[in-house]
């Protein structure tokens, strides 16, 4: 033939489509059910891990990594994620876990979640500390502008150049806090 599809095959086709588009629907949910039913199971499994650190039953342990660019300790998964909440750790990308060396002279190679929290909650202290209070100045300010009418001076940063018909690469970024609550924010070109 031709490679045209002769009436009778096209008539068998068309007739056939309800059942084949219904068919192709049935194997599309029933992958996603089961795309989604792994990634409920691997969540469960992260959850129970990250539990069973929480609690003690697990221990965190270090391993010494020797790479190319960076050695240190490192600690591996959930542990990782843990210690990285904590402060004690960074995450660095294509490496791992990077565990800040005071952790393991202080902790040793395997320690609980427990002595964990205990080495890292001074810092975590002192950071809220410092986080509120820097809240209760951004506050202030904010009731200062209220009272005066005016605007008051919040904070300054540098940021690349907004405007690409500007000559310039570099814009000094400050916020101000309004009299009715709202911040502004104006750009300085750097030319």
């Amino acid at each position: 033939t031709n490679g045209k599809a002769s009436a009778a095959a096209v008539a068998e086709m068309r007739e056939l489509k309800p059942d084949i588009i219904a068919e192709l629907k049935r194997r599309e949910d029933e992958f996603l059910a089961a795309a989604q039913a792994k990634a409920a199971a691997v969540k469960v499994a992260h959850e129970e891990k990250l539990r069973a650190i929480k609690t003690g039953e697990k221990n965190i342990e270090l391993s010494w990594h020797d790479g190319e660019y960076l050695s240190g300790w490192e600690a591996i998964g959930e542990a990782g994620e843990l210690l990285e909440g904590l402060g004690l750790a960074r995450y660095v990308d294509g490496w791992g876990y990077h565990v800040k060396a005071d952790v393991e002279e202080a902790l040793g190679e395997t320690f609980t979640y427990a002595a964990a929290v205990k080495l890292a909650q001074p810092k975590l202290d002192a950071e809220a500390a410092k986080k509120a209070a820097a809240e209760t100045e951004r506050q202030a300010k904010f009731a200062e502008a209220r009272e005066t009418g005016k605007p008051v001076f919040l904070e300054k940063w540098s940021e690349p150049c907004s405007d690409p018909r500007e000559e310039c690469s570099l814009d000094i970024v400050a916020q101000y806090a309004m009299p009715d609550g709202s911040t502004k924010t104006v750009r300085q070109h750097t030319w």
